[in-house]
């Protein structure tokens, strides 16, 4: 590899870097997730609930009597997102957002994850994790992500290999102006 080609290779890791900084910070600023799951029959299910980042896995506390619950347990496959508010949002077609592709599982209750986990809740959260830790109804979800994307505004789409890898590509194709000579 030559010098020049060892720079601009050096130049994407660290772009990447960024955007991936970028997008662990939004997701910091944010106490809810979107989330689309699946149901037994196949019908898809839009939910919202509090999560937790954690080690570049997010995680759920959630009970048995939400439907996203059943989805999740029936099957592991779902999908979140991260939206900037729309207050702070100029453009909607263009507002700030993050998606990723995640498998579930459940932590089980009293392992050591799920005490770590519970308590980085209670942390952000506050005291209403004393009380929702002892009601049996609730799991722990953690959920691994993987394909994602990062839409900063026109033209700023970046595919994400999940939260821990470097890798951001810039996404430029797919926009196609009507041509108007056809006829």
């Amino acid at each position: 590899m030559t010098e020049h080609n060892e720079q601009q290779a050096a130049q994407k890791t660290s772009d990447g870097a960024d955007l991936v900084a970028e997008v662990r910070d939004f997701i910091a600023t944010r106490k809810l997730l979107n989330l689309a799951s699946l149901a037994a029959d196949g019908q898809p299910h839009a939910s919202t609930a509090p999560f937790l980042a954690a080690d570049g896995n997010f995680y759920l506390y959630i009970s048995d009597l939400s439907e996203h619950c059943a989805n999740l347990k029936a099957n592991s496959k779902a999908s979140v997102i991260f939206n900037a508010d729309e207050a702070d949002t100029k453009q909607a077609f263009a507002r700030l957002r993050v998606t990723f592709n995640v498998v579930a599982s459940i932590v089980g209750r009293g392992e050591e994850l799920w005490l770590q986990r519970i308590e980085q809740l209670r942390e952000k959260f506050g005291p209403v994790m004393d009380h929702l830790k002892d009601l049996e109804d609730f799991h722990l979800f953690e959920l691994k992500p993987s394909a994602g994307r990062y839409v900063k505004g026109f033209g700023q789409a970046y595919a994400l290999e999940g939260l821990e890898k470097q890798v951001a590509l810039h996404l430029k194709d797919g926009h196609k102006e009507k041509n108007s000579d056809a006829a």
